[in-house]
């Protein structure tokens, strides 16, 4: 092993000597392949759909699809106007006008519905008659009483268009379920295309603009639904990536330009990141990878690779310079010493990625791909470029400044000493911290409710949870039951307990979730049976014979309205339950879907059950996430443990290597846990940042403490000199990384503060951890050997 590892370091020396003499091909050969790639960036896409979280072969996504085809689509858009009286003749005409405008100015809607247009079922005669609420506009005070008592009567309006005090009323908007541009794909796949991010911020920006030629004091509306989330979450998306990747470049060249004040020492570890992130995002386009909610997080990655390998090799190319004073020699001998550390900490981290390839998660999964490729690609630029532009552009020798030179030394040298006498002591303090850490971790818990990452104060969040309140629900659930036979909803027992399940649905809580609103066949059902008879309240009940369940369903159907499509297929054999649920968190949604689930199983034991729409997606979402983080980070763990011990050479010093690599992350899920930070779709990926970093330090740490422990054979020696040289590269390294990601701190979403805090924590941990626990450890197990003169000699 210690025959390769020369090997190695001389190959990184050739290759930098090479790249120096032939700094211009280099330069060429580094700028061809960077042109080539971000040539593909143009065809990046943006998708945070819920579908995006899926793979195509997933079931559940096959059957929200399915649903989507047969149905249309589940999410709704909901403006909501709260008013004192809403039955008077300037509301009523102000609210048509609106929902006009909204019809006649808006792209891509499928419907909307509001008192204007609502079914009114009704029978003159032996004639059902389905009309439009306010198909007759009221033309005098009488009208209007009559209006407000139609509107009172009828129980499908609650929590539907009207509230239950009557003080607010809805519009429900329905976008397209398929994009028009692109209609039905091939039979053969059964599905249609769905609207993109594009179309529905065109069709968010068109509402928003007839919106607000209404909106005014007297007459308020809030705007929610899963749409307009979305549409939220990625314009707040686009305007923190406009703060903080300025923000994040210039906290690096603050701190770069203190840590080294060199102008080379700024430029050339930003141009490796600026190239390396553009490389990764130009992989995405190539391989048809979209950026997500999730994916947004490839910059986070690529800087810390890009700048941690330029910032060892500046580190230790800028002292051999100021030694020697010759630029073809200084980097040479930076890249043999830390040239086989890089690419350990890239193979490690690379390998540490690859291992979320198998995620359930389709993004993270993609993530797994993209990563490793950009690792090596930022590997390869680092050793290529560096050696050229420290070649074309003069570097200046500075005046050296002995007394902060020797401070830093004298640090370094008791800190080593400290760590070696003290080294008990330091292996207790940090057992502790991780007993209150995992303590902390043990409370952690998963969680998904994407509203609790906007400001409580943000027009999104307020006007959710005031429509919430007042009309019981902006998100839905949708249960398809299959009868398996033509005809099968006639059946008189099936519609009894249908009937029966809405009713036990309808009053279900838990915690603070509940059913608002539930639209089903039933109601149909009874609206005909009432209008059949004199619209006589009293029958206002489902039929309790086959061929009269057959016959009003067919009435109802002749009457011209198209409500009964939405809620079954065209044989009769499956039915819908639309739940129009509060949003709330995606746990307490899965309680939901297990209640239902089992109560329908039990009910119609004969019937295929299916549990979808967007709400059923993220319930699955969130079980692979729990999955993805339990294998992709056992993966990873393993993964990296084994490659330590192969690329250090030594069994035991591989193995212990994991022990300060694992504190910090344990560390960072503990401090999750005490401050109430869910582990949900966004934070999952921060022990995966963390494992890069704190295996990047690690290894630098132990590559060079390896070097100096063969020369020295001395615990606190070779502690002292790594600390001398690869200690302040992870210094510098460190403080960098820490001040970039706290620029996530400008975020309006709390998940991106969330992450800047987090990952920062982990850098400073991981430091503390590195340059006090692993000493301490490596003094423990290997001690004090003799030491020959010559190597006393050698070490003053």
């Amino acid at each position: 092993m210690q025959a390769l590892k020369k090997v190695c370091e001389r190959g990184f020396g050739t290759i930098a000597q090479w790249s120096f003499r032939h700094r211009w091909l280099a330069l060429l050969l580094v700028l061809g392949v960077v042109a080539a790639l971000i040539s593909q960036l143009p065809s990046l896409t943006m998708d945070t759909r819920n579908e995006s979280f899926f793979k195509a072969d997933d079931q559940v996504l096959i059957d929200y699809n399915t649903f989507r085809d047969q149905y249309g689509k589940d999410e709704f858009i909901i403006l909501a106007i709260r008013h004192p009286d809403i039955f008077g003749f300037d509301f009523l005409q102000t609210l048509q006008k609106l929902h006009q405008e909204l019809e006649k100015k808006v792209p891509y809607l499928d419907e909307v519905t509001s008192l204007v247009n609502i079914r009114n079922t009704r029978g003159e005669g032996d004639e059902i008659i389905v009309e439009d609420f306010l198909q007759h506009w009221p033309v005098n005070q009488q009208d209007l009483e009559k209006v407000r008592q139609r509107a009172e009567e009828n129980t499908l309006y609650d929590n539907f268009v009207l509230s239950e005090d009557k003080t607010m009323t809805a519009l429900i908007i329905k976008p397209l379920a398929c994009n028009p541009e692109t209609g039905i794909l091939q039979q053969t796949e059964g599905s249609c295309r769905p609207m993109s991010n594009k179309q529905n911020r065109e069709m968010m920006a068109a509402m928003e603009k007839v919106i607000d030629e209404f909106r005014s004091e007297s007459f308020p509306i809030a705007l929610s639904g899963m749409p307009v989330v979305v549409d939220y979450l990625n314009l707040t998306i686009e305007k923190d990536l406009s703060l903080i990747i300025p923000a994040m470049y210039i906290m690096i060249i603050i701190f770069l330009g203190l840590m080294f004040r060199r102008i080379s020492g700024i430029l050339y570890p930003l141009i490796l990141f600026f190239l390396s992130l553009l490389s990764a995002m130009a992989l995405m386009a190539i391989l048809d990878i979209p950026m997500t909610n999730i994916t947004i997080i490839l910059p986070s990655f690529m800087l810390v690779v890009s700048i941690s390998d330029a910032v060892h090799i500046l580190a230790l190319f800028y002292a051999e310079y100021q030694r020697c004073g010759d630029r073809e020699a200084a980097i040479v001998s930076a890249m043999k010493r830390s040239g086989l550390a890089i690419l350990m900490t890239s193979v490690t981290t690379a390998g540490g990625l690859a291992s979320f390839a198998a995620a359930e998660i389709a993004p993270v999964a993609d993530l797994g791909i993209v990563a490793p490729i950009g690792v090596f690609l930022a590997l390869f630029y680092t050793v290529l470029l560096l050696p050229a532009l420290l070649a074309i552009f003069p570097v200046k020798l500075k005046t050296t400044h002995p007394r902060r030179q020797d401070i830093l030394d004298a640090i370094f040298k008791q800190l080593a000493a400290f760590t070696y006498n003290y080294k008990w002591a330091v292996i207790g303090f940090f057992a502790l911290l991780t007993v209150i850490a995992a303590s902390g971790a043990a409370q952690l818990q998963f969680s998904h409710l994407a509203l609790r990452w906007f400001p409580q104060d943000s027009q999104i969040r307020t006007d959710t949870e005031l429509i919430d309140k007042t009309m019981h629900g902006t998100v839905s659930l949708d249960i398809v039951i299959d009868t398996g036979k033509a005809d099968g909803l006639y059946d008189p027992e099936f519609i009894s307990s249908l009937e029966t399940a809405v009713e036990k649905y309808g009053s279900y809580q838990y915690e603070d979730l509940f059913v608002g609103k539930i639209l089903d066949l039933t109601t149909i059902l009874k609206e005909t049976n009432r209008a059949l008879h004199e619209n006589k309240e009293a029958f206002y009940s489902v039929p309790k014979d086959r061929k009269l369940i057959a016959q009003e369903l067919f009435l109802f159907q002749l009457s011209g309205s198209d409500d009964l499509d939405e809620l079954v297929d065209q044989q009769f054999r499956q039915t819908r339950l639309a739940m129009h649920l509060p949003y709330r968190d995606s746990i307490k949604f899965k309680k939901l879907v297990e209640f239902v689930e089992a109560d329908l199983v039990k009910r119609f034991p004969d019937c295929s059950i299916t549990v979808t729409g967007v709400n059923a997606l993220f319930i699955e979402m969130l079980n692979n996430v729990m999955v993805t983080m339990v294998r992709s980070y056992t993966l990873a763990i393993v993964l990296i443990s084994v490659l330590m011990v192969f690329m250090l050479g030594r069994l035991r010093m591989g193995l212990l290597s994991m022990i300060p690599n694992l504190f910090p992350l344990v560390v960072v899920l503990g401090l999750m846990g005490w401050f109430d930070i869910p582990l949900d779709f966004g934070t999952i990926l921060i022990g995966s940042i963390s494992i890069g970093i704190i295996v990047d330090d690690t290894i630098h740490f132990l590559h060079h403490f390896s070097t100096y422990y063969e020369q020295f054979h001395d615990c606190q020696t070779a502690t002292w000199r790594t600390l001398q040289t690869a200690g302040r590269a992870m210094v510098v390294t460190s403080v960098v990384l820490m001040g970039g990601f706290l620029c996530n701190m400008f975020s309006g979403l709390t998940l991106n503060r969330y992450s800047g805090f987090l990952i920062a924590a982990t850098v400073f941990i991981a430091l503390i951890t590195d340059l006090l626990l692993t000493p301490a450890i490596l003094s423990a197990v290997y001690g004090k050997k003799p030491v020959s003169v010559s190597h006393v000699e050698v070490a003053s």
